[in-house]
């Protein structure tokens, strides 16, 4: 008597291929998902950073406006009619404002911009195969 498992065999690798096809798909899929997760999250914080930076130095603008000292850790540095200041976002970055005050004019913003203020150090090794 003849067996007819031939096929059976050959459609049970197929299955098999096939359930660990789906288990690596699953696990990049949960890994993709954490990270962006992740950066979600740091993008959300980035934004609420600059957006206090901001409303801070609206409130600076505000202030000199209406003549009043401005907070003790910023600095605001006159030329002429023109204020210049910067307000801390994050270790980083900084908002850099310039903003020119009239009298009976309103103000007109002159610089608004995010500026990097960390320290940038160059790698001076570059790690090339020498070919040993």
């Amino acid at each position: 008597m003849k067996r007819g498992g031939g096929v059976s065999g050959a459609v049970s690798l197929v299955m098999i291929f096939c359930v660990l096809c789906l288990a690596v798909f699953a696990v990049l899929t949960l890994a993709t998902a954490d990270r962006e997760a992740k950066l979600a999250e740091m993008t959300a914080q980035n934004a609420a950073d600059y957006y206090e930076a901001d409303r801070r130095a609206v409130e600076i603008v505000a202030a000199l406006q209406r003549g009043s000292s401005v907070s003790e850790d910023i600095t605001v540095t006159w030329s002429g009619d023109v204020a210049s200041f910067t307000v801390p976002i994050s270790e980083t970055q900084s908002l850099d404002a310039a903003v020119r005050l009239q009298e009976g004019k309103p103000c007109e913003i002159l610089r608004w911009r995010t500026v990097y203020t960390g320290t940038w150090e160059p790698e001076e090794y570059l790690n090339v195969w020498d070919g040993t």
